[in-house]
């Protein structure tokens, strides 16, 4: 079904436009989202239309193409009177969301990645965790399913076109006078290529570790 750009029409009869705006009204609402709740199919579209009068107007998801120009990844500036801008953009190979405001941008759903490694067969070598993407900063938390002081390490990292540099923070302990750091993360000469290295430090030696990590563009 096609829009009738030129409706009401002056060269036609009023019978004739009435077929038109009639059409109109059936694509506007089935292009704005006239499903009722709970559909679910990736042809729903984004909004309630003709629905309930407590939902109509309202979003029932969103969903959007990676904001582009020219076929290149940018961003879409703030509109005059707006305050900021909500957007989808491609980075790292994902499309993920982001907002700019008035402060500059920020990569609002960060990178993810999870998974298990033993930390590591020999005492005080490194043992790389996984690999992230090149310009990015972010968090990671590594636990093991027991509980007590040596079983859990959190740090940051950070890269740029080929290094990754990871931090651990050191944790207080009960019942200690002294910090303890369970597993050092590789960072100046200890940080090879992309990849988020770990060594035991406080840690029992060749253990499994569950990792969690998140990132974000710089």
């Amino acid at each position: 079904m096609a829009w009738n750009a030129a409706s009401p029409d002056g060269t036609i009869s009023v019978k004739a436009n009435r077929t038109q705006m009639n059409a109109n009204n059936t694509y506007t609402q089935t292009t704005m989202g006239d499903s009722v709740v709970g559909t679910n199919t990736v042809t729903t579209r984004d909004h309630f239309w003709n629905v309930g009068t407590n939902e109509d107007g309202r979003h029932r998801f969103i969903q959007s193409p990676a904001f582009t120009v020219g076929g290149s990844p940018t961003d879409p500036l703030v509109g005059t009177g707006m305050d900021g801008v909500l957007y989808l953009k491609t980075t790292n190979t994902r499309a993920e969301w982001f907002h700019r405001n008035s402060s500059g941008i920020y990569q609002v759903t960060p990178g993810y990645k999870s998974g298990t490694v033993t930390v590591s067969v020999t005492a005080k070598a490194y043992t790389t965790i996984t690999s992230v993407p090149e310009n990015v900063w972010g968090e990671i938390y590594m636990w093991r399913t027991t509980q007590g002081k040596n079983t859990v390490q959190q740090g940051f990292f950070r890269s740029d076109a080929s290094i990754v540099e990871a931090f651990s923070l050191s944790m207080k302990v009960q019942g200690s006078s002294s910090d303890i750091v369970n597993l050092k993360f590789g960072n100046g000469s200890e940080a090879v290529g992309l990849n988020i290295r770990a060594r035991n430090d406080s840690a029992t030696d060749n253990v499994s570790w569950n990792y969690r990590i998140t990132y974000r563009a710089i």
